[in-house]
């Protein structure tokens, strides 16, 4: 009778085996992703939380609220590989980061619809990064593009990041968001572009003698002048956008006689994920991981271990 029952009193006594290894395995890897640490410098001293805790309110401060879930998780995965972008950099699992918002989070109640559709974007995506070729990728994103992202290899001339290449975007052109229009008197940003060119620059050389570069996507690469005897001045695109308060560098300018009118177009650097374009995408049915393919070229998901 025993010799009957042996297969029986096994299953009773190691039948879970399986289930618990599995138990174990699981609760191994949330341990070995919670050993992420943040050190979030505050202005009385240093908050410390766990990494996924720190891209809940992280999100809650970078995309706006309304955005659909799949946007949602598109961006916490971004902003947690810019983490562990960071994480293998300082050869650490404690990273120290400016305040940068969060304070507003620190020991208090928040709304709950707020920070519960954070909460489950990170959860859903727990522990995911965007890799290539095995290594973190530069995960840039912006607010709204101009109706097509910017190529990194043009405009920054390097080959490092070939994820980032431009892509179509005429969606933002739906935003509301999406124009914008900035004028200056012609003294005030003559006196703006002496911070850059210096008191011997002359009137007439920085009021009509700029040279302005674009790239394909139609954003300001340079703006470029030159008076005889002077030495150049170059100025970076996204310098001279924040130069004059501009939300992107996608500009047309407009001379008047005494003023002059930037027409801008978007809003952010251009590079990588259009947080707007990305919400378009989950209206339409996109999950994360095929938005994040869109604005990513040959990027690959991978998971914390």
């Amino acid at each position: 009778m025993f010799v009957f029952l042996l297969p029986y009193v096994c299953a009773c006594l190691w039948g879970h085996v399986g289930e618990e290894t599995g138990q174990i395995i699981s609760d191994q890897i949330e341990k070995e992703q919670a050993d992420y640490q943040v050190a979030v410098v505050m202005d009385w001293g240093v908050w410390e939380l766990p990494m996924e805790e720190y891209l809940v309110y992280r999100l809650a401060i970078v995309m706006p609220e309304e955005y659909e879930a799949e946007a949602m998780k598109a961006q916490a995965v971004l902003l947690r590989t810019e983490l562990m972008a960071s994480y293998r950099e300082a050869e650490s699992r404690m990273l120290r980061v400016e305040e940068n918002g969060l304070a507003s989070f620190y020991g208090k109640k928040q709304k709950e619809d707020i920070l519960s559709e954070c909460q489950k974007a990170v959860e859903e995506t727990r522990g995911y990064y965007l890799v290539y070729r095995g290594e973190p990728i530069q995960a840039s994103y912006f607010k709204i593009s101009n109706g097509h992202t910017r190529d990194a290899g043009e405009v920054w001339h390097t080959d490092r990041c070939p994820y980032l290449a431009g892509v179509s975007c005429e969606q933002d052109k739906t935003s509301t968001e999406y124009s914008s229009v900035v004028t200056l008197e012609k003294e005030r940003y003559i006196e703006k572009l002496r911070t850059f060119a210096g008191e011997e620059y002359g009137e007439d050389t920085l009021w009509q003698g700029g040279l302005f570069s674009f790239d394909s996507a139609g954003y300001l690469t340079e703006a470029f002048y030159v008076e005889e005897g002077k030495e150049e001045v170059r100025i970076e695109g996204e310098d001279f956008r924040h130069l004059f308060g501009l939300n992107s560098a996608a500009i047309e300018i407009e001379r008047q006689q005494d003023s002059i009118t930037f027409h801008v177009f978007g809003a952010g650097h251009g590079f990588g994920m259009s947080q707007y374009g990305a919400n378009c995408m989950a209206i339409n049915g996109k999950k994360y991981e095929q938005i994040l393919k869109v604005f990513f070229r040959d990027t690959e998901l991978a998971k914390i271990e």
